[in-house]
């Protein structure tokens, strides 16, 4: 099973039509904070309503706030939060989990998402310290992880997997971002270049299992709600680059490779 992700109108219904034609190819429809710039107009907003309900879209997303990145991007803080509210308030009506980005903005991420009780969902490519990850568990969330906790100075992110259950945790590659240390641009895409940050997540959660080969879990089939149970659902992923809609080729990663 391979997970799309919508970031903007230009690519969200190309997703929707690549699930069509692809089996194992699920996508989410999203507006990213870089692309939050303009309110969500009546036409989207009945756009994305249509494109949500959709049976191939598991989860609204990619959504958010991205402070980091705000002055290079030229996306005001308040323009992404109107957006992000917009976009929170179709996952509640469609009833639908949210695939969150959130970069040095989580006290009002967390704020936001109060004002919208029932929503749950990923918080993808975690890039918060512990007490951030003991808010997003506590509104139901699972975590998921990229390359980055292999790196010896993200001693927030190495905090906060330390605390996370397995059963809350996902992996993701987030590639060609965010290799695990020492592999640079992690192209192609492949499983081997990923095996040391499912093990380091195991070392930190003190996880007696370690495997060389960091199978998929039933965690994101009940965050993206596939209909199955995670109790003892162990799925290989066939594939492992997940289509890139505006560039129409395999070029990143699936958010979520391997998860419990």
């Amino acid at each position: 099973m391979v997970i799309n992700i919508g970031d903007d109108g230009s690519d969200n219904r190309q997703g929707i039509g690549l699930a069509e034609q692809i089996p194992g190819l699920r996508t989410t429809i999203g507006r990213h904070p870089h692309s939050a710039g303009a309110a969500i107009s009546a036409a989207e907003r009945h756009e994305l309503r249509e494109l949500a309900s959709h049976p191939a879209v598991v989860a609204v997303g990619e959504i958010g706030l991205d402070y980091h990145y705000t002055e290079s991007h030229r996306t005001p803080a308040t323009a992404q939060a109107r957006v992000f509210r917009q976009m929170l308030g179709l996952a509640q009506e469609v009833g639908k989990p949210v695939v969150l980005h959130t970069r040095d903005a989580f006290p009002d991420l967390l704020a936001i998402l109060d004002e919208f009780p029932g929503v749950e969902g990923v918080f993808h490519c975690f890039s918060g310290n512990s007490a951030f990850a003991a808010e997003a568990l506590a509104r139901g969330f699972y975590i998921s992880f990229a390359g980055t906790v292999t790196y010896p100075t993200a001693h927030g992110v190495i905090g906060a997997a330390s605390i996370i259950p397995l059963d809350r945790m996902l992996v993701e590659t987030d590639s060609p971002f965010l290799p695990p240390q020492g592999r640079g641009d992690c192209r192609p895409n492949e499983s081997e270049h990923h095996r040391p940050f499912p093990v380091e997540l195991r070392r930190l959660a003190n996880d007696p299992w370690i495997s060389p080969t960091p199978p998929l879990f039933g965690g994101s089939l009940v965050a993206f709600r596939f209909g199955f149970s995670a109790a003892g659902d162990r799925i290989s992923s066939p594939i492992d680059g997940s289509w890139n809609a505006s560039s129409r080729r395999w070029s990143r990663c699936p958010r979520i490779t391997w998860s419990r």
